[in-house]
């Protein structure tokens, strides 16, 4: 009887962390991530392992070296883990208007924000856990120590902790799934780097001269990388974390994790008030209200933008509908060319224009506007297939190829000229700094890079499950998959030299390296976007509407093998478009 009670009152306090713990427990993805994870971490280890032999390099070298690659991939899934897990969580609760219900209970805020966390930290945890028996492996090797490596799986588990909240937070604020997945990234990235800055700064105005632990660690312990840092270069022999206090490691943990804890105690404050339709009259509605008036501006001023949109294409008003869209590329554009300036004047310019400097910087310019150009494809048509509005826009003479000129066109207005002017001015610095042939290769693959995540993005937005897999999706198919096959290429040639008796590494030119990595991006480019989302998307669009009526389910890979379940589409699609 005791036992029932303790078990009854155990179910009375954690009802939804209960709920929500055998839901995940019972899904076939948590134990996929699981074993997924693992099999990728361990051949991982076994291709890093095979370069390591081939190189000869000395056991405890090889350990050290596929440690911190381990460890540095487990970091930076951890640290970014929110954005895809808990960014959305309670957002979509808000949008589907269920979240009302669960406070006409006696639940709090502090019931479901624990619930949701157990729900989408369990395959994370398990992701970690995962990982951590394969960065165990180079121990054997030797250069890593028993406490290296429990300090790094306390890292890896406090970060996701904070990554978590900070996704949970910003999804208590938000309403909309892709501001509340790039707003936890903005999150992350500031908390990460705002204290190096803060350190770097202050080692300016000092000057030089010897620089000791205690000058620098009180700036960086409230960024999560610190931890990470210190256990990374515990044994190496340079670097400005070595030595650093045992204490700065520990306070650095103790803090990310009461600030992490912070995060979830101010998700439960606000979340009991926040779901409700605030007054009209209070003050964040009227800011709202201005906000939106200069986003989309007056009554008449939307009237002309719409009339003058629809005249061009209908679908293309759709995705304009926000005037104030190419104006945010232009400010991007301008806080990259500021922060330049400021580097130019704090640096000296002879800085600021080496080739290592502006290399990196625009191709970090125009990496952010690939990312930004792979959410607005995928992001209109996951909206609209989530909502059930696509239904309703293929019922109208709208045919599929008017749909995506509007995306293109919309893409076009938003984008075209922060692109070209981008071109021009990498032209200029490239011109300068190392010559026509890299500013041309670069244009090409900037190029075929947005074109391909274009036709990725729409697609994926079109089939995916969500918004957040349509994005990572078309960004691995762009990004991921073109390296893995160069350094596979590389591995190759390294290993079997060709008929005239060089090897890759000692008598390949860079010449080579650079059109194999072209010919790479623009096959992978050509595969993905132009044969496969391309012809699917003009073929198949009203195909992938229709499964939205299938429910869940078997998963893309056991679909695409099901000959009984692809042969139903086109009757469904038929039944629909009747």
């Amino acid at each position: 009887m005791g036992h029932f009670e303790s078990e009854q009152i155990t179910i009375s306090m954690w009802p939804i962390v209960e709920r929500e713990l055998r839901v995940a427990a019972r899904r076939r993805g948590t134990y996929w991530v699981r074993a997924l994870t693992a099999v990728w971490a361990i051949l991982l280890f076994g291709w890093l392992l095979l370069l390591l032999l081939r190189e000869n390099v000395p056991p405890s070298e090889q350990g050290r070296y596929l440690f911190l690659t381990l460890f540095s991939v487990g970091f930076a899934h951890c640290l970014f883990a929110g954005a895809g897990l808990t960014a959305d969580c309670i957002s979509k609760e808000k949008r589907d208007g269920t979240l009302g219900l669960l406070f006409l209970t006696d639940l709090k805020g502090f019931d479901i924000v624990l619930g949701k966390l157990a729900a989408t930290s369990l395959s994370s945890i398990y992701a970690v856990l995962a990982i951590v028996p394969v960065v165990a492996l180079p121990v054997q090797l030797g250069g890593i120590t028993g406490t290296e490596l429990w300090q790094a799986a306390l890292v890896l588990l406090n970060t996701t902790f904070f990554s978590l909240s900070a996704g949970l937070l910003v999804s208590t604020l938000s309403r909309n799934e892709r501001k509340a997945m790039f707003a936890t990234v903005l999150i992350i990235v500031v908390a990460t780097s705002l204290p190096f800055v803060l350190m770097f700064m202050r080692l300016t105005a000092a000057g030089p001269g010897p620089i000791a632990p205690s000058f620098v660690w009180p700036f960086l312990v409230a960024s999560p990388a610190y931890t990470f840092c210190v256990v990374a270069a515990a044994n190496t022999p340079v670097g400005i974390f070595f030595p650093m206090p045992a204490a700065s490691f520990w306070g650095s943990l103790g803090g990310i994790h009461l600030a992490s804890w912070a995060l979830l105690l101010m998700a439960c404050r606000v979340l009991p008030s926040i779901w409700q339709v605030r007054a009209t009259h209070s003050w964040w509605q009227r800011q709202r209200e201005r906000i939106m008036q200069w986003t989309f501006g007056s009554a008449e001023a939307r009237r002309r933008h719409r009339a003058r949109l629809l005249e061009i294409n209908p679908f293309l008003w759709l995705m304009n509908r926000e005037r104030a869209k190419p104006f945010y590329v232009w400010m991007f554009l301008g806080a990259m060319a500021a922060i330049w300036f400021v580097g130019w004047f704090g640096e000296g310019g002879v800085f600021m224009l080496d080739k290592d400097v502006i290399g990196p910087f625009t191709l970090l310019t125009a990496g952010v506007l690939k990312v930004w150009v792979a959410s607005e494809a995928c992001t209109r048509l996951s909206e609209d297939r989530r909502i059930g509005a696509l239904e309703l826009l293929l019922s109208t003479p709208l045919t599929t190829r008017e749909i995506v000129r509007g995306h293109w066109l919309a893409f076009g207005r938003q984008f075209a000229r922060p692109l070209v002017l981008l071109l021009v001015l990498e032209f200029f610095v490239f011109r300068m700094q190392a010559g026509t042939r890299p500013w041309l290769l670069n244009s090409v693959l900037l190029i075929a890079d947005v074109v391909t995540l274009a036709w990725l993005g729409m697609w994926l937005g079109l089939t995916a499950r969500n918004l957040s897999r349509a994005l990572l999706g078309s960004l691995a198919c762009v990004f991921a998959v073109p390296w893995l096959l160069f350094y596979a290429i590389w591995y190759i040639l390294d290993v079997d030299p060709g008929p005239s008796g060089w090897s890759g590494r000692a008598e390949v030119t860079e010449l080579f390296s650079d059109y194999l990595w072209l010919g790479l991006r623009l096959a992978s480019d050509f595969a993905f976007g132009w044969w496969w989302a391309r012809r699917h998307l003009l073929n198949d669009f009203r195909k992938a509407a229709a499964q939205r009526y299938e429910g869940k389910g078997p998963d893309w890979f056991r679909r695409m093998f099901d000959r009984k379940n692809t042969a139903q589409l086109p009757v469904q699609a038929a039944a629909i478009s009747e």
